[in-house]
């Protein structure tokens, strides 16, 4: 005689058993099945539904996938998420607000392409042509723009977190009131490009081109900018303290104003360069150049002048230096 619990067991088997038969023989009961088959029907017509909207929405973009070129189409809002489009012809796109997550882009003509807040996360941009690109707002975290040619590029409030520039062609590229902490940027060319309020502590500049840039009111603290040619470039205001500037061209630089305190600038050549009113305290000027320098007004307390040429020089006091 089986016990209670071996019975309440082998019930509960034999249970399940007939719900199991039961369900089988209900789902096949024509009644049933049909509207169970509409039902799956309607999910995959639904998403094919989706897929034909999208596509319908942005007929580029299939363009694009198919033939690897879609100048000037307008392809805003759409999702290239891990695209391979090397080479691709996108002149003149409108790719605003387009994700771009992780897509391969290299060597990409982008030439005047409007990418305003797209999403170019990881993207490689490497070698691109984005001449005259509008990428004011865009999220570049992490791309590699390096090798690209951004001459005239807009990149005004852009994200540019990890991004790799190296050896890139930033020549009058917008880049004012954009966070470049920490970048690297040695040897880039960035001559005449707008740099004004832009927040570059700790930026890796080395051998930068940076003649005729305008740098005005931009943190550059602790930055690196040895060997950098900032000649001509507008510092007005800048913040340059503990910036290194050794051996560095600051010929004829306009640095009315701004913070130089402890910046390093041994060998670096300052002439007819305008410092009226720094702030020079500690400032390292070892075998600098000040030759036809405006110091009026500057303060250069504790600053090192071991072996720094003054000649017709205007110093603090406002009287020329005798050579």
């Amino acid at each position: 005689m089986l016990s209670p619990v071996v019975r309440s067991l082998s019930g509960s088997t034999r249970s399940d058993a007939l719900t199991r038969h039961w369900f089988k023989a209900w789902l096949l009961k024509p009644k049933f099945l049909i509207p169970a088959l509409l039902g799956i029907a309607t999910l995959l017509a639904s998403v094919w539904l989706a897929a034909a909207v999208h596509a319908t929405s942005y007929p580029g973009v299939n363009q694009l996938l198919n033939t690897n070129t879609c100048p000037s189409c307008d392809l805003r809002g759409a999702n290239l998420r891990g695209s391979y489009l090397v080479g691709a012809n996108l002149a003149g796109v409108d790719l605003r607000g387009a994700d771009l997550t992780g897509s391969d882009l290299r060597q990409a003509d982008l030439v005047g392409a409007d990418l305003r807040s797209a999403n170019l996360t990881g993207t490689n941009l490497n070698g691109a042509n984005l001449v005259n690109t509008d990428m004011r707002g865009a999220d570049l975290n992490g791309a590699d723009l390096s090798g690209s040619d951004l001459t005239r590029a807009n990149l005004t409030g852009a994200n540019l977190l990890l991004t790799q520039l190296s050896a890139s062609d930033l020549a009058g590229v917008d880049l004012s009131n954009t966070d470049l902490r920490n970048i690297y940027l040695e040897n880039t060319n960035l001559r005449g490009a707008n740099l004004a309020s832009a927040y570059m502590v700790s930026a890796e500049l080395v051998g930068a081109n940076l003649r005729e840039a305008d740098l005005s009111s931009a943190n550059l603290r602790s930055a690196n900018l040895r060997n950098a040619s900032l000649r001509e470039a507008n510092l007005r205001g800048a913040n340059l303290s503990r910036t290194s500037l050794r051996a560095a061209d600051l010929t004829r630089a306009s640095l009315q104003g701004a913070d130089l305190s402890q910046a390093d600038l041994e060998d670096a050549s300052l002439e007819e360069a305008d410092l009226k009113g720094a702030n020079l305290v500690q400032a390292n000027l070892a075998g600098a150049k000040l030759v036809r320098a405006n110091l009026e007004g500057a303060n250069i307390k504790d600053a090192i002048l071991t072996n720094t040429e003054l000649c017709s020089a205007t110093l603090p006091n406002r009287k020329k230096h005798r050579c």
